[in-house]
């Protein structure tokens, strides 16, 4: 069994959404933060960042890092068909896009709704942000672009397309950014309508 420490609508989801649509047998563990928004003890002996999602596979070893899990959970649960196998076609672009979403458009929503995270100067956090925000929607049109007038990155649904959608629920403002971006909506509105990521969209209170 998989156990995935999750928080709502967190990197989490995406995770979950993707054990969930290969058929895994997997629970999910909703952390609760202390009043300091620190994280329980026994949190921190499991992962010592502390940081959410974190995947304990079922020989008991520990997954860190969305994008990560994500690749391994398809390689494990090739018969689902949601990502390229090694030496499939493909599967260049499956890691090139994957590794984009985590590296560029999740490090910007970071950025721009953790921005004193970033820097040691607390009056420097506005510029964080801002600059976040900038970056955030370029990368987003840098999808779009590659996306074009496909539903799915890769012409069939894949779990880059559930990171992707759980990206998008993050925009500041996805009415914006689906008016910016009408193929990023039709693809967002076809993979919320998958029955197994609709369970997970609702247990997450999207």
């Amino acid at each position: 069994m998989y156990t995935l420490y999750a928080r709502n609508q967190a990197g989490s989801m995406a995770v979950e959404a993707l054990l969930a649509a290969c058929g895994a047998d997997y629970k999910v563990v909703v952390l609760n933060r202390n009043p300091d928004g620190s994280f329980e003890d026994f949190f921190h002996a499991i992962n010592p960042k502390a940081e959410v999602p974190t995947l304990v596979l079922p020989d008991d070893s520990v997954m860190t890092e969305s994008a990560a899990m994500m690749i391994h959970i398809c390689e494990q649960f090739p018969q689902a068909g949601l990502g390229p196998m090694p030496g499939e076609p493909g599967r260049a672009q499956f890691l090139r896009w994957q590794v984009f979403l985590a590296a560029a458009i999740y490090n910007s929503d970071l950025r721009l709704f953790y921005p004193q995270r970033f820097t040691t100067d607390a009056s420097g956090a506005v510029g964080v942000k801002a600059r976040a925000a900038e970056t955030m929607a370029q990368e987003f049109a840098i999808y779009a672009r590659e996306l074009g007038e496909r539903t799915f990155m890769l012409g069939r649904f894949s779990a880059l397309d559930i990171y992707a959608a759980m990206l998008c629920s993050w925009a500041p403002d996805m009415g914006e950014l689906f008016a910016m971006h009408a193929n990023l909506k039709r693809m967002y509105d076809a993979v919320v309508a998958n029955e197994a990521v609709k369970r997970v969209w609702d247990r997450n209170e999207m």
